[in-house]
C-alpha cells in the first residue's frame, strides 16, 4: 500500500494483492505511551549504578544513596538555616569531581555567587570584607578558572518561562548534569493568581524537565509558619506538611532534604540536623547526620548522629 494514498486508489488501479496485504499484514492498534512488559528485558537487564555522584557527607549517602541523574531534590529549612550555603558546599563538592554545574541564584547577584562558591571550596571567606586583588586571582584560578561553571544572569528577571528554557539550555546545549535552582518562592513572585496553581503547575513543569532531559535538579524551597511557639529558626522540627504554598513540591520530588538548627541558641548556634524526609529511591528516612558549620572557613563539618526521641511525635 506504501504505493498508494489509500485503499481506494488501490481499488481503482485494480491492485487486489495490495489491498489483500494490507489487511492481512496489518498490525494491531496501540496509542502511543503504552508499552508491553515483555519488550522490556533488554531494558531491566541493563546495568546500571546504584548513583552517579556521592554526597561529600556520609550520613546523606547511607539514607539516599547518593545523587543520581533525572531526580528531583528539594532543600529546605527556616530562613537563614543554611541552604544556600549547604548548596554552594554540594556544588564545589560536585565541580571538584569534573561534573558539569548549573547554579541559577534568583536571589543573589553573580558576584556573591562566585565568591560564595570560592569561599566554601578554599575555605577561606572571601565574600567578606576587602582582599588583595593578588589574592582572589589565585583563588579564582584554583576555582572558577577550572571549573565547568555556569551561571545565571537574569538581570532582575524572574520570568519562569526564561527559567525553564535557560535550565533546558544548560542541559542540552551545554551538557550540564547538574542544575541548582535557588528559589522556588522567587522564581514565583512575580506570577498572578492562586499560589497553589501556581506552585502545582510550576513543579509539574519542572519535574518534567527533569524527566526529559536527565539532569539532577537540586530546588530550594521555604516553609510556611509553624502552628506552635516555637519557629523553624528556633530549631523546630521540619515535616513535608510544611513546604510553602503546595503539596506538588513533596509530591513530585525524588527526595527532601531538611536543615534544623535553633538560631537563637548560641551553644548551638552551630549545629544543623540534616533531616531526610522523603526518598522515593530506599524508603529510608530520618535524621541522616549533624552538621557544624565554622564560619571561618565558610564549610560545613559533619558529626555522627543518633537517632532523637521526640514525645510529641515518636509515640
Amino acid at each position: 500500500m506504501e504505493a498508494y494514498k489509500d485503499a481506494s486508489e488501490a481499488l481503482q488501479a485494480n491492485d487486489i494483492e495490495a489491498i489483500s496485504r494490507a489487511i492481512w499484514d496489518a498490525k494491531d492498534y496501540r496509542p502511543d505511551g503504552i508499552v508491553d512488559a515483555k519488550t522490556l528485558l533488554s531494558l531491566v537487564t541493563q546495568p546500571t549504578p546504584p548513583a552517579d555522584h556521592e554526597y561529600p557527607f556520609s550520613g546523606l549517602n547511607r539514607k539516599l544513596h547518593g545523587i543520581r541523574y533525572g531526580e528531583l531534590t528539594t532543600i529546605t529549612a527556616g530562613s537563614g538555616i543554611g541552604k544556600s550555603s549547604f548548596c554552594r558546599q554540594l556544588a564545589t563538592h560536585l565541580l571538584s569531581l569534573g561534573e558539569s554545574v548549573g547554579y541559577v541564584a534568583l536571589e543573589e547577584s553573580n558576584h556573591r555567587t562566585a565568591l560564595g562558591l570560592m569561599a566554601a571550596h578554599l575555605g577561606h571567606p572571601y565574600h567578606l570584607g576587602t582582599h588583595e586583588r593578588s589574592d582572589l586571582t589565585e583563588a579564582y584560578n584554583n576555582t572558577l578558572a577550572k571549573w565547568n561553571l555556569f551561571l545565571f544572569d537574569g538581570f532582575g528577571s524572574y520570568d519562569p518561562d526564561v527559567i525553564y528554557n535557560r535550565i533546558e539550555y544548560l542541559a542540552c546545549g551545554l551538557d550540564t548534569k547538574i542544575v541548582f535552582l535557588d528559589h522556588l518562592s522567587i522564581l514565583l513572585s512575580g506570577l498572578d493568581g492562586d499560589e497553589r496553581k501556581t506552585i502545582d503547575k510550576t513543579m509539574t513543569r519542572l519535574r518534567a524537565l527533569t524527566e526529559r532531559t536527565g539532569i539532577a535538579l537540586f530546588l530550594v524551597s521555604h516553609l510556611r509558619r509553624t502552628q506552635t511557639d516555637q519557629n523553624h529558626e528556633e530549631g523546630a522540627r521540619v515535616t513535608l506538611g510544611q513546604l510553602r504554598g503546595s503539596a506538588a513540591i513533596a509530591q513530585l520530588s525524588d527526595s527532601v532534604i531538611a536543615l534544623e538548627r535553633n538560631q537563637q541558641d548560641g551553644s548551638e548556634h552551630a549545629d544543623t540536623t540534616v533531616r531526610v524526609l522523603k526518598n522515593r529511591y530506599s524508603g529510608e528516612t530520618g535524621i541522616a547526620c549533624r552538621l557544624s558549620y565554622d564560619l571561618s572557613k565558610c564549610q560545613f563539618i559533619e558529626n555522627e548522629a543518633e537517632e532523637e526521641f521526640d514525645p510529641t511525635t515518636d509515640f
